[in-house]
């Protein structure tokens, strides 16, 4: 009993010495001669340009399947959508009122937490078929920055911001899904024996976690003294590494035959949807392994022009690149 009333008692303390933290009169800049608050709530939209490397390998192994069906192509990965909430608080305050007072290190900080989202996609419907790649992660991220001095004498209403911190990336999910509608006979093959679109058929589901970093500078500008626009840009970091094949469905269980039994030489495409996750590092097509040169010559071994996976093992899912972000706050 006595280790509850004291436990309580700590957590009382120290909810009230946070709540007294915040309520305390503060201020981060003056608009106006009036004082605007340390505590900032924001949300914000914005677009990454992921790396995703391994994805638009695989989506270029997809794409000649598709153009001997005479359908386009499927765009690679260029861009995603950012969304973002975040709660930061500035440690203290500049320019000083007092003349002579000085700035400290502290002064020109804050801290924050966000939550936010990553969308990334490339789809196509038409007549011959339908074709889906969407990734989602939900990122986690804290930071600190710092308040640069440039332009708070001439320009108060402006600030100008660097820095970063780490990033977490949960409940990731993956979806690949290709559907044929241009015929069902899946053991039809042409006649270069690649084999046609109904092979790639199916769908499969993954999921995954990783970890990352934001570098970001900024800025921002006080539309009065409760609330703010801002531009934040950056380089982002992180990668989901540890993907997982949740669900895998095609026209045929033999495309997803026992482990043991998986022959040496086979098609791209036999088994689509598993190699879209997954793909053996020792699996070779018509002699050719994924890292022989493009060039080589067909007679040595080389395939020259076939459609080919990213090297071998679980597939990344990339999200490292720029982005930049709008921000709308309010200031409390």
């Amino acid at each position: 009993m006595k280790r509850r009333i004291a436990r309580a008692t700590g957590c009382g303390w120290f909810v009230l010495g946070l709540v007294s933290f915040v309520a305390i009169p503060a201020r981060a800049q003056i608009v106006n001669e009036e004082n605007v608050g340390r505590l900032t709530i924001g949300g914000g939209v914005g677009i990454l340009l992921p790396a995703m490397g391994q994805v638009n390998d695989n989506i270029d192994v997809v794409n000649p399947f598709l153009a001997r069906e005479e359908v386009r192509g499927l765009d690679h990965i260029k861009q995603a959508l950012l969304t973002q909430l975040d709660i930061r608080y500035r440690l203290g305050n500049t320019p000083k009122t007092e003349p002579g007072q000085k700035t400290t290190l502290l002064d020109r900080l804050s801290v924050g937490v966000s939550w936010g989202a990553i969308n990334a996609s490339s789809q196509l419907e038409v007549t011959r078929a339908d074709v889906r790649y969407y990734s989602r992660a939900t990122t986690y991220s804290a930071y600190v920055l710092y308040h640069l001095p440039f332009l708070e004498t001439k320009l108060p209403r402006t600030q100008l911001v660097v820095g970063g911190g780490p990033m977490f990336l949960r409940n990731s999910s993956v979806e690949w899904v290709l559907v044929d509608h241009t015929t069902n006979n899946f053991f039809t093959e042409i006649d270069n024996g690649v084999g046609d679109l109904s092979e790639l058929t199916g769908r499969g589901e993954a999921e995954g976690s990783g970890v990352g970093a934001n570098l970001q500078g900024g800025g921002s500008f006080m539309l009065n003294r409760r609330f703010s626009l801002a531009l934040d840009f950056g380089y982002r970091i992180g990668k989901i590494s540890n993907l997982k094949l949740t669900e895998a469905k095609g026209q045929s269980d033999l495309r997803f035959p026992n482990p043991d039994e998986v022959p040496v030489e086979r098609q791209p495409g036999d088994w689509a949807i598993i190699d879209f996750f997954y793909r053996d590092p020792n699996t070779t097509y018509e002699g050719r392994n994924r890292n022989d040169p493009p060039d080589r010559d067909p007679e040595t071994g080389g395939c020259d022009g076939c459609p080919l996976y990213y090297r071998g093992g679980p597939l990344e899912i990339d999200y490292s690149g720029l982005f930049a972000n709008v921000t709308f706050r309010a200031h409390f």
